[in-house]
């Protein structure tokens, strides 16, 4: 059972992801435990920051897409601003489907939050 249980709970260590707009690709590593603590502490640092979306979006691309860990923070979050709305929207998304969340799960955690905050 043992090589059986390995060979089904053992997901390829590479992902395509696919911008919906332009049909880019990249490939993208399956993040390690240390590197999604490092997203969670960088993105609670983001809170009142409006630039927070490019700039977590560029921390998961530098740490995760294995064609641009060369590249800097602040180049990537100035591409990433200039990507066309659909394209940037859709890589925190596949980030979270990674970590296996649903994106249907996410949002309706951030919906019932807000209704929580909006009704105190």
């Amino acid at each position: 059972m043992g090589k059986l249980l390995d060979k089904y709970t053992k997901p390829e260590t590479t992902v395509k992801f696919t911008f919906p707009l332009s049909k880019d690709t990249m490939t993208f590593k399956r993040p390690t435990i240390g590197e999604i603590k490092n997203l969670q502490e960088f993105s609670t640092g983001l809170t009142d920051d409006t630039k927070a979306d490019a700039k977590i979006a560029a921390k998961i691309l530098k740490l995760l897409c294995l064609d641009l860990k060369q590249e800097s923070e602040k180049t990537l979050q100035d591409d990433v601003t200039e990507l066309e709305a659909p394209d940037r929207a859709a890589i925190l998304p596949f980030y979270f489907e990674l970590l296996g969340l649903n994106k249907d799960d996410v949002w309706k955690s951030v919906s019932e939050n807000l209704d929580t905050t909006t009704k105190s």
